[in-house]
């Protein structure tokens, strides 16, 4: 759950981009053609089961302001943190019936402008094409098998899923995935079911292209068994990679009625990925690597529900632990060593090796950071006529710094919408999320749908 690692990364490009605009042009151009006709197709075959190609277009854009914190990771935006941003992307997805089962895709072209200012100001802008799914699915009386690249949901959590092994789609930053970010996985999988049994048994190879044509870089399989005992379900999941590392756990979920509904997950990693400051080291002092990384495993629990109250209004709760995150004294070591740092930065006394220091701490912040913390959530879907309203704040109990994030929506007739979101970070400087280089944005969006 590294959700804030983008804040603190200095580079955006990846090989995924494409080095022209009108490249993007020319394939949203092509998408939109083929939406648009099997949109009409659909439409036209609305009253036909035999309709086999059917689609669908989203057009949409936002636009950025950001207020910069005084952060000490990021002294006089040494981070080049980007203070406005400007995005318009399209995602087509279609759906095709033939050879015996499905074909389904779901693809995201975009382009981004930012701009902001460190020492001197600065612009970037870069487009890029994204698959997030595209996979064939053929099915019979008991068995299912897949092939291909699909978003793949296992977990049973609201913010933040850890059992989701295969796909990993919730983030407590933004659970709904309002852009599309989310890719799916890589995979072969066959499932097999009967009444209220369900077997995934899956192969989800590391791929990679590059000059040389597709490289597998590791190979990991996962298997899920899955039992609804109405009202309960209940999951088992595992995962294990050819270098021996693997991960296991459950989730199970309840519902009472109509209004009513609790949910567990628990999984157990073998490996840790997070670096950890060294103890042994003075914090007011230059050393490289600072960071160590540990053996051991990692415990993750979600424990949450859903309640929905007879005007409409959801409430979730979730708490969310982490045993791999840093205890009061070693996050207190880790925010010295930045203090230190950042006033010798300030102080001009060694630039160099402050600004060394700071970047080595920047790429070092993977959220969560601590322990223990709180999601809520508060949804209307119809405050006044046609508007919704998303309140959602993410708490570390640690120490009590967190962001709320206020989302009111417009829509109208599911056709279009628009909307305002508004999110501000709290928290003291030497906290987690007064570390955040990020203090307050305000984002004005809109998408536009057309087709099924």
């Amino acid at each position: 759950m590294n959700m804030y690692t983008v804040l603190i990364k200095l580079g955006l490009r990846t090989k995924e981009y494409f080095s022209h605009p009108h490249k993007i042009i020319f394939f949203v151009s092509l998408f939109f053609l083929a939406a648009t006709q099997s949109s009409l197709f659909a439409e036209e075959k609305a009253d036909s089961s035999l309709s086999s190609f059917s689609g669908s277009l989203r057009l949409s854009g936002e636009g950025e302001y950001i207020n910069l914190s005084d952060s000490m990771l990021n002294p006089s935006n040494i981070l080049e943190r980007a203070d406005k941003r400007a995005e318009a992307f399209v995602l087509g997805s279609a759906l095709y019936k033939g050879f015996g089962g499905i074909f389904e895709s779901e693809m995201r072209f975009s382009y981004q402008y930012t701009s902001g200012r460190s020492d001197a100001w600065f612009e970037k802008s870069f487009s890029k094409a994204q698959v997030n799914q595209l996979y064939y699915q053929k099915k019979s009386e008991n068995i299912s098998l897949l092939l291909g690249r699909k978003k793949i949901r296992w977990g049973v959590g609201y913010s933040y899923s850890p059992t989701d092994l295969i796909s990993q789609l919730k983030n407590p930053e933004d659970p709904q995935d309002r852009l599309s970010l989310v890719k799916g996985a890589d995979l072969f999988q066959a499932s097999f079911n009967n009444e209220n049994n369900q077997i995934d048994l899956a192969y989800v190879p590391e791929i990679e292209w590059n000059s040389d044509g597709l490289v597998i870089r590791n190979n990991r399989f996962a298997m899920r068994w899955y039992r609804f005992m109405d009202p309960f379900d209940l999951s088992l999941v595992g995962t294990v990679d050819d270098d021996g590392k693997w991960a296991a756990g459950m989730n199970t979920s309840v519902t009472y009625g109509n209004a009513l509904e609790l949910h567990a997950e628990y999984l157990y990693t073998s490996s840790n990925h997070k670096a950890y400051p060294n103890t042994n080291l003075d914090p007011s002092s230059f050393v490289m690597p600072y960071y160590l990384y540990r053996s051991g495993g990692v415990h993750d629990v979600v424990l949450g529900g859903q309640y929905t109250f007879e005007n409409n209004m959801n409430l979730t709760l979730e708490y969310l632990y982490r045993s791999s995150g840093y205890s009061n004294d070693i996050f207190k070591s880790y925010v010295n060593h930045i203090s230190y740092l950042n006033d010798q930065y300030l102080l001009l006394s060694n630039p160099v090796f402050s600004l060394a220091g700071l970047n080595e701490s920047a790429m070092n912040f993977n959220m969560p950071l601590r322990n223990h913390y709180l999601f809520t959530r508060l949804y209307h879907p119809d405050v006044i006529q046609s508007i919704s309203l998303e309140v959602y704040s993410y708490l570390s109990l640690g120490d009590g710094s967190g962001f709320f994030v206020f989302m009111p929506k417009y829509e109208k007739e599911k056709n279009y919408e628009v909307y305002l979101r508004l999110k501000k970070f709290w928290g003291k400087r030497n906290s987690e999320f007064g570390l955040v280089p990020d203090d307050f944005s305000a984002i004005v969006g809109f998408s536009y749908f057309l087709g099924n």
